[in-house]
């Protein structure tokens, strides 16, 4: 069948980027044939990167109608359901995509990179090498290599595989950035701003390489730097693992706790209190206290994201609070302000990180509950007048956010 015009000019623009002025043709074109399947299938690809995925879902339901037995249609279905937080039914679809056509790479990458989100590294290698058997120049599943390789600390082989990205791949910006990432998690700070700086020359408003940068920067910063190699470590594990960790770590601080309190050694207790506190919530603090310095970085503020901003002006604000409460303390001698300078360094968990959660449900909660714990704090003396019970329900409030926040994530 002969193409129209408009269908032919809708991939162009597509190919271009230029989605909303795809859309426009393209809808053109089906309604010239209503059963012309590139169309119809290029609408809902525009759809997708407009995240109008509705539209987009009911295109393709529309076209499984007409033609069931198309891996594509799957696939793209499956990106749409991951994008959504709904991996277990991407996978099936994808799966589903593979059994009907084999011998696309595309496929086999998608399926190794849900398996990367669930820690399945192995099986995740499996999947990415068998889509590199049908196209050993896929730059989806190369890409994917080398971050899987790096998650299964094999160095050697994830840099042979970033130089077989770059070789090939030396104007592609989305190879750049992860390129850069993989050099992040090595721990090669300069190699890895070097590869998101070509990667923002190449595209400059690419997001995924300007939190590259970002985060780069950021772990320039002794303290940032530190926790970085945590975050990378930690996100190697499978929850299970993480759990163990965290709970071992609470009974070692226990333990560590009893020990020097029977040995008559009470005044180690404190610093091994304020270790404890820092090493557990510091990587509920650290994003948002990374953003703070980076607003007062001359180039680096240009890198944040508004989210980022609002984490960043608002983890300033909450630590400057808390500060300003505690001064007042000790300069006027009234515990309403020592109150007021906890408060907020309570709500210093909740609220400037929930400007960085992607799913809109964790954010709304930990927005409302972060000017929860301020409503208490500032507004709880016109209830009681107890001050220490004030604090003492401020305080619970944070520990509890602790746990429901893992549980709701």
């Amino acid at each position: 069948m002969i193409e129209s015009k408009n269908h032919q000019r809708g991939v162009q623009l597509f190919e271009l980027g230029r989605y909303q002025e795809a859309i426009s043709y393209l809808s053109t074109a089906i309604s010239e044939s209503i059963y012309n399947y590139g169309s119809k299938y290029y609408l809902a690809l525009c759809f997708f990167n407009t995240e109008a995925y509705d539209k987009a879902s009911k295109i393709l339901d529309e076209l499984l109608q007409e033609t069931p037995n198309e891996g594509n249609i799957f696939f793209l279905k499956g990106q749409i359901a991951y994008r959504l937080n709904n991996a277990h039914h991407a996978m099936s679809l994808v799966d589903k995509s593979i059994e009907l056509d084999p011998y696309e790479a595309d496929f086999f990458g998608f399926k190794g990179a849900l398996l990367m989100d669930q820690k399945k590294f192995e099986q995740a290698l499996h999947f990415v090498n068998e889509g590199l058997q049908l196209d050993p120049k896929n730059t989806a599943c190369l890409n994917l290599r080398a971050r899987i390789l790096t998650k299964l600390n094999r160095k050697e082989e994830a840099e042979e595989t970033v130089e077989h990205i770059l070789y090939d791949n030396a104007e592609d910006d989305y190879a750049h950035a992860n390129v850069g990432w993989v050099a992040l998690e090595n721990g090669d700070t300069e190699k890895a701003l070097h590869h998101f700086k070509q990667a923002l020359q190449l595209n400059p408003n690419m997001q995924y390489a300007r939190e590259g940068m970002a985060t780069a920067i950021k772990s320039k910063n002794f303290l940032y730097k530190w926790y970085l190699k945590y975050a990378f470590w930690m996100s190697k594990q499978s929850s299970r693992n993480q759990w163990i960790f965290i709970i071992g770590i609470y009974v070692a601080y226990r333990v560590g706790i009893g020990i020097l309190r029977a040995s008559d050694l009470t005044f180690l207790v404190i610093p091994l209190v304020i270790v404890y506190l820092v090493f557990v919530l510091g990587g509920w603090i650290m994003e948002s206290l990374s953003n703070t310095i980076l607003l007062a970085d001359s180039y680096g503020k240009y890198l944040l994201t508004n989210e980022e901003k609002y984490s960043g002006y608002t983890f300033g604000g909450l630590l400057l609070g808390g500060i300003l409460g505690t001064i007042a303390f000790f300069v006027f001698g009234n515990p309403l302000f020592m109150l007021w300078g906890f408060t907020c360094f309570c709500a210093l968990l909740p609220l400037p990180g929930s400007f960085l959660k992607t799913s809109k449900n964790v954010r709304i909660f930990g927005l409302f509950y972060g000017i929860a714990i301020l409503c208490v704090g500032f507004f709880g003396i016109f209830f009681t007048s107890d001050i220490m019970l004030n604090g003492a329900i401020v305080l619970g409030m944070m520990v509890l956010y602790t746990w429901l926040f893992n549980f709701i994530s």
